[in-house]
């Protein structure tokens, strides 16, 4: 299996933001090779350009958007392209805390990195995950119901943290 045959995919979610880095990245490259008056104004419209440009790309280009979710019968994994990054067991969630209301979902498995956030509006994480309705569904139909809770609020965080 790998991240390329699960519909559950990582996606970005700002990706205004990042387009807006690229534009005004552009913009202030180009006024330095054109319109500014003197050299210190050419330098720091190549510099913020450039690190415009860059922030734009290293967003767009992250790692992040390679991650999927598969549901198993046995396990919820996450694949990083074709290998594993998460696995975990459905009689190792320790509960799922979900807000069907903002579609905002989370999976503990007892420490942060053996849990998953499926964010909804409010929660605080820089990716969307496709399909995620379908998601929490499948997730609810694995979880025994007395390890559910609901969340009255959108923004559900890890409570150790």
């Amino acid at each position: 299996m790998s991240a390329k045959t699960t519909p559950y995919r990582f996606r970005p979610r700002f990706l205004g933001v990042a387009f807006l880095s690229l534009s005004v990245g552009v913009v202030l490259v180009v006024s330095g090779a054109t319109i500014t008056p003197d050299a210190m104004s050419t330098i720091f419209s190549y510099v913020t350009g450039t690190a415009g440009l860059f922030l734009g790309f290293a967003y767009l280009k992250s790692p992040v958007w390679k991650l999927a979710v598969e549901i198993e019968d046995e396990a919820l994994v996450v694949w990083t392209g074709v290998e594993e990054r998460l696995r975990l067991p459905w009689d190792q969630v320790k509960e799922v805390k979900v807000d069907a209301e903002h579609m905002t979902c989370y999976v503990d498995g007892g420490a942060p990195k053996q849990s998953l956030l499926i964010p909804g509006p409010g929660a605080q994480a820089s990716y969307d995950i496709v399909k995620k309705a379908e998601l929490i569904a499948e997730i609810l139909k694995n979880v025994p119901a007395d390890r559910v809770k609901e969340s009255e609020s959108p923004c559900i965080t890890d409570p150790k943290d």
